[in-house]
């Protein structure tokens, strides 16, 4: 059971996001169609910034829920996840270099390298039997 529990919660993280994610970003850009070029990306610096906050959001959820599934090991089930969304984003981010600006790349990958960690680390501080107060 551990180990459907391990591959299970290393897999939600890309679901999640796919889930989540993709379409808030998607809603975003369509608040302002006039920003976004025939790729789906963007150029302007605000639209990105806040792309870049729905992802670190979105990210630090994914870190959570991997945690949360997995409690042996979370950092490692973390760990997993943002390899797995690190070849998964790559792909991605390759596939419309041209139609974002280029710093958006590196800080995506960035956001996804610390962002699911410090979600599975946010898991463990609020629901450790150490962070329980009221049994006192």
């Amino acid at each position: 059971m551990k180990y459907v529990l391990s591959v299970i919660a290393v897999l939600s993280a890309p679901v999640i996001y796919g889930v989540v994610c993709v379409p808030l970003i998607g809603v975003l850009m369509s608040t302002k169609p006039e920003l976004v070029n025939d790729m789906g990306g963007t150029e302007d610096v605000m639209l990105t910034l806040q792309a870049e906050l729905i992802q670190a959001v979105i990210l630090l959820l994914c870190g959570f829920v991997v945690a949360f599934i997995a409690r042996f090991k979370p950092m490692h089930h973390a760990a997993a996840a943002a390899l797995l969304m690190l070849g998964i984003g790559l792909s991605v981010q390759m596939s419309f270099w041209e139609s974002m600006l280029i710093w958006h790349h590196f800080v995506f990958f960035g956001l996804i390298v610390f962002g699911l960690p410090s979600g599975a680390y946010l898991q463990g501080r609020l629901f450790s039997p150490a962070a329980d107060t009221t049994a006192r």
